[in-house]
Formats: C-alpha cells, sequence, structure tokens
C-alpha cells in the first residue's frame, strides 16, 4: 500500500456524526430528528426547521404573554343586582351522613343487613345491646322476605327531626316546605 493508497482511505473513511447529529436523532422532540441528519442541507431539512422554528416561537410567546398576563393581577368587580318582588323558595339540600337511625333498626334488619351494616352473626347480640335492644335471642324467628324500600323508609332520618329551625324572607317555614329524596339504594352499589 502506498502513501497515496493511505490518504485516499483516509478520505472516504466516513466521518463520525456531530454531537448535534447525535442528539438530534434521539432527541423524542417532534421535528428534531428530521432536522439534523448526517449529510448536506437539503429542502426538506429547511421546511423542518422553519416549521420548528415558528412553532417553537408560536409557544413562547403564549407562554410569555399567559406570564405576564398572571403578573398583571387582573381582577373584574362588577355586580349586577336585580331586585326581584317575587323570590321562590331556594332549592336547598339538607344530608345526614348516617344513613341510618340505629334507634330503628331491628333484630331482623340486622339478620338480612349483616353485611352491609358491618355486622357479624356472632356479633348480633352485642350491636342490639349498643342499640339498646333486647339481646333474647330466642324468640327471634327472620322473616321469609325483606323488604329494601321498607327499610330505608323506616331507618332514614325524616326532615321533621332533623330541621330545627327555618326562616325565608322573614317568614317562617317548615318541612312541608321540602322535598325528601333518598339516595340510600345508590350508596349500596356505588
Amino acid at each position: 500500500m502506498t502513501w497515496l493508497n493511505v490518504k485516499e482511505a483516509k478520505e472516504e473513511a466516513p466521518r463520525p456524526p456531530s454531537d448535534i447529529t447525535v442528539f438530534g436523532a434521539n432527541c423524542t422532540l417532534h421535528g428534531l430528528s428530521h432536522i439534523f441528519l448526517p449529510g448536506g442541507v437539503t429542502i426538506r431539512r429547511l421546511l423542518w426547521a422553519a416549521a420548528f422554528s415558528s412553532s417553537l416561537s408560536i409557544f413562547l410567546y403564549q407562554v410569555a404573554d399567559r406570564v405576564i398576563e398572571y403578573y398583571r393581577y387582573p381582577h373584574v368587580t362588577i355586580l349586577d343586582e336585580m331586585d326581584s318582588p317575587v323570590m321562590y323558595f331556594p332549592a336547598i339540600t339538607i344530608c345526614n351522613y348516617n344513613s341510618y337511625r340505629k334507634s330503628q333498626i331491628r333484630r331482623n334488619d340486622i339478620f338480612w343487613m349483616a353485611g352491609l351494616l358491618g355486622v357479624e352473626q356472632g356479633d348480633f347480640d352485642d350491636f342490639m345491646a349498643a342499640l339498646g335492644q333486647p339481646t333474647d335471642n330466642s324468640k327471634f324467628f327472620p322473616s321469609k322476605t325483606f323488604n329494601m324500600l321498607e327499610f330505608v323508609q323506616r331507618t332514614s332520618h325524616n326532615i321533621d327531626e332533623m330541621l330545627l329551625d327555618c326562616k325565608y324572607r322573614g317568614k317562617d317555614c317548615g318541612p312541608e316546605n321540602f322535598t325528601t329524596v333518598s339516595m340510600s339504594f345508590l350508596g349500596f352499589w356505588l
């Protein structure tokens, strides 16, 4: 091999890619892998560079605009007040998270609802004692069926007991102004 052949071999050997080319090829930022490729400049690369630069410029402009707007501390203090001669009773929701009144739960309810109430079968007597009801199990015979609607209506809280005082526009109001809606069934299935 002559000196000339060695020089030609060195010139023909591919050059290693530059750091920016390696970065662009491995970067997940959209568009960079199409811009920084080994080789010369092409129309395709110029178009990708223009699209990437314009997208980045628009993004940075929007970020700067929102930051400037945030530090202006804008606020609106417009208040529209309207006087109405007739005002209807407003919609009010009163929720009692204690779904059932313990004083209304019977041994038959515990028999059928033990799993939902979190009572083990061996703990029936203790649960009944905690409710203040007799623990005598000898005379207890469970019913053959169980009516969940009757249970909810009997054991749920009544608006008459929960509403202590109500006044609207200077006039007394009471349970008759409220509509009772029971969501207890949903609680079991959610």
